[in-house]
């Protein structure tokens, strides 16, 4: 005949509260329940059975194959403060997202580009009637430099009426 405990008692024996130790049980699979109702004993839960899945649950504990609820508890609260330290990142403007970065180049650059292209078709006219080369040179500096520049004072994302104010002016330029 086995020993029959209650699950307090059980608690008692390993140090753990009871609530400590239901909350071990029920993250355990059906297989390697802790509290294992003995035959014939009620509410009662068999000792030998509970202490060899006790050890089991321990010694895989100690290895690195299980996690308690407690470690569970405590990675999650690590993750939710990273993701406030992020979210507080954003907001303080320390962090800008990839997509928004990526986004800003393209519109930045399609101006940019547009501008280049259509360099030879703007500045024709103005230099059909130069025979000075130091003149073409810089008219030609003037606008490339002009159109470079706009890269430089790209404004950040989350700055986008700057940057519907700058391609605006590059439009009207």
């Amino acid at each position: 005949m086995n020993t029959a405990l209650s699950r307090k008692e059980l608690a008692e024996i390993v140090g753990y509260s009871y609530h400590q130790l239901y909350n071990i049980d029920r993250a355990l699979p059906r297989d390697r329940k802790l509290f294992v109702e003995a035959e014939g004993e009620g509410k009662k839960c068999d000792l030998a059975i509970f202490v060899r899945r006790w050890i089991e649950y321990k010694v895989a504990y100690e290895a690195g194959d299980e996690t308690t609820l407690e470690d569970e508890k405590a990675r999650h609260e690590k993750l939710k403060a990273d993701k406030t330290e992020i979210e507080l990142g954003r907001m303080k403007g320390e962090y800008v997202s990839i997509a928004e970065v990526e986004r800003l180049w393209v519109d930045v650059t399609g101006v940019v580009v547009n501008r280049l292209v259509n360099l030879p078709k703007r500045l024709a006219p103005q230099l059909i009637r130069i025979d000075d080369a130091d003149t073409v040179e810089e008219i030609l500096e003037r606008d490339l430099r002009s159109a470079l520049d706009m890269i430089s004072k790209t404004p950040l994302p989350g700055d986008n009426a700057l940057l519907t104010e700058s391609e605006d002016n590059a439009d009207d330029a």
